[in-house]
């Protein structure tokens, strides 16, 4: 899960950097994601249709960011990153990796980050994984955060303590 999210992010920022010139041939997603980078994710094996419809849901999605930063300003008002716990409120997806030793889940663990960031379990599960320094890819999930941590199947539901 974690290479597809990663993928998509990275996918969705590449559509974002498309030059006037390239928006007069048609937007593939050959064009957008190296074909090593497709097999790595599987998105090689998509139809052709399913690949149209991922370029559809990037183009859709940036046109969507277009429109919001052509709000006046006061629809938009600047997110306050004052401290690390306002930073992370205000974004949608955070990288990083443990400080240390991780040696899974064990009902409420804290973990602390690389970027400063101290996080906790906060979702039931009990997972044992030893790594040491591994990556994180924190996201939101509605209204809570999730913490996926590489080499660990399942993410898991976590808070900002620091």
């Amino acid at each position: 899960m974690l290479p597809l999210i990663k993928s998509l992010i990275v996918v969705f920022a590449l559509a974002l950097t498309v030059s006037a010139e390239a928006q007069t041939a048609p937007v593939t997603l050959d064009r957008l994601v190296s074909m090593e980078r497709q097999k790595a994710l599987g998105l090689d094996k998509l139809s052709p249709e399913q690949r149209a419809g991922v370029v559809r849901l990037l183009l859709e999605a940036y046109q969507q960011g277009l429109q919001e930063a052509k709000k006046p300003a006061a629809a938009n008002p600047p997110r306050p990153s004052s401290s690390p716990q306002s930073a992370a409120r205000t974004l949608s997806v955070i990288e990083t990796q443990i400080d240390g030793d991780f040696e899974g889940w064990e009902g409420e663990t804290i973990v602390k980050l690389m970027n400063g960031q101290i996080w906790q379990q906060t979702e039931y599960n009990y997972t044992y994984h030893y790594a040491f320094m591994p990556k994180v890819l924190i996201y939101r999930s509605g209204g809570s955060w999730k913490m996926k941590v590489d080499g660990v199947d399942k993410a898991v539901g976590v808070e900002q303590l620091k």
